[in-house]
């Protein structure tokens, strides 16, 4: 059932949201754009600002209530003015299909991938391990969105569409299950997902500048640590999003986090990527978190090969790669402009095979 309750979600330009009476006038204005009648396959064609507060308050209203039927507003975060909506429907125990339209004005902003991104984060808070969707094949810019948001083509067909009409659809799955091994727990530390409570302690590690320094981004602001967040906030499982983020924390604080991310899935190839507060550094944790995300990698994911790219002048970094088993590969120069100045990239890596003769010296040091 969908958790009513995780409502509103946001990422830095958008919300997701209920649908509410004052959302009316907008709602039926977006409805009969004639894209949205061709596309969206909405259950009716003559929506008005009367229509759509008697649906808000007979269907909207209870279904989500019952967590059945989500019809939501996406909303501009800032002026929160309904620009599209999302609807999740035929939610089953673990399951339920997508759609989504968007008004004219707001075409080609990011407004629909995005509200797609929060409708997964709605679906995953509510338990729900798998999004579907049907799109016509006339409609190509929203199988475009599917695919920029990891939905893959299962097949086509004629179906009956939620507009009751007949047509040939191309369906689609997104797995969003995220997974099933995190959280992380080692002798000292948690890793875990990130939540919508991480903007601001993440900030406070990125926003300093020895952090930075070695780091493409500049210091992180407030609407910085929001735009990664929301990112993050999606990135739970290695298969199913491409990438794994989760925050390192120690005694119930935030001090860093850890990203694992598929570089060529079909060959099992990934990378690794961390940063640590240094007021936490010189404990061993950040090796302690980086060495459970490789197991992970290795043990779960069975990846082939990680690697680990950095800033050459960044020594610590090295360091800990080297502590954690990871092999020089190469140091290039002058490889990468960043932050007006030409930068040497150092490359490390360890094998799958590398990970499992430690093991096994470790569990049978005589031999």
């Amino acid at each position: 059932m969908i958790r009513s309750s995780a409502l509103p979600l946001h990422d830095d330009r958008f919300t997701l949201r209920r649908l509410t009476a004052e959302d009316a006038a907008a709602f039926a204005h977006g409805a009969s754009d004639p894209q949205v009648q061709a596309f969206a396959h909405l259950p009716r064609t003559d929506y008005t600002a009367a229509t759509v507060r008697e649906m808000i308050d007979e269907q909207v209203t209870p279904s989500l209530a019952r967590g059945d039927l989500a019809v939501l507003a996406v909303a501009d975060r800032e002026t929160d003015e309904l620009i599209g909506s999302l609807v999740l429907f035929d939610v089953t125990v673990d399951s339920a299909e997508v759609g989504f339209w968007v008004s004219p004005a707001h075409r080609g902003t990011g407004a629909a991938s995005a509200a797609l991104h929060l409708g997964m984060r709605l679906a995953r808070l509510s338990g729900l391990h798998r999004l579907s969707a049907r799109t016509v094949p006339d409609n190509p810019s929203s199988q475009k969105v599917l695919i920029r948001t990891g939905f893959t083509e299962t097949g086509r067909g004629r179906e009956v569409l939620p507009s009751n009409r007949e047509a040939e659809v191309i369906r689609w799955i997104r797995e969003i299950a995220p997974c099933p091994q995190v959280p992380l727990a080692t002798s000292r530390l948690l890793l875990r997902l990130h939540t919508g409570t991480d903007a601001e302690p993440l900030r406070a590690i990125y926003a300093q500048p020895d952090v930075a320094k070695y780091l493409l981004d500049d210091p992180w602001d407030t609407s910085a640590a929001q735009r990664h967040l929301s990112e993050r906030i999606n990135q739970t499982d290695l298969r199913a999003d491409g990438a794994l983020a989760l925050v390192i924390t120690h005694q119930g604080t935030v001090i860093g986090d850890v990203m694992l991310w598929s570089r060529e899935a079909q060959h099992r190839l990934g990378e690794i990527g961390w940063v640590l507060d240094p007021a936490f550094g010189g404990a061993g944790l950040a090796s302690e978190a980086v060495e459970a995300v490789l197991r992970l990698a290795f043990d779960h994911y069975h990846l082939h090969r990680v690697a680990a790219q950095m800033d050459a002048r960044n020594t610590a970094s090295a360091r800990l790669a080297e502590r954690v088993g990871l092999r020089r590969e190469a140091h290039l120069r002058q490889d990468w402009w960043n932050k007006g100045e030409w930068t040497d990239t150092l490359i490390y890596a360890r094998l799958r095979h590398e990970a499992d003769d430690q093991r096994s010296h470790e569990q049978h040091p005589e031999a």
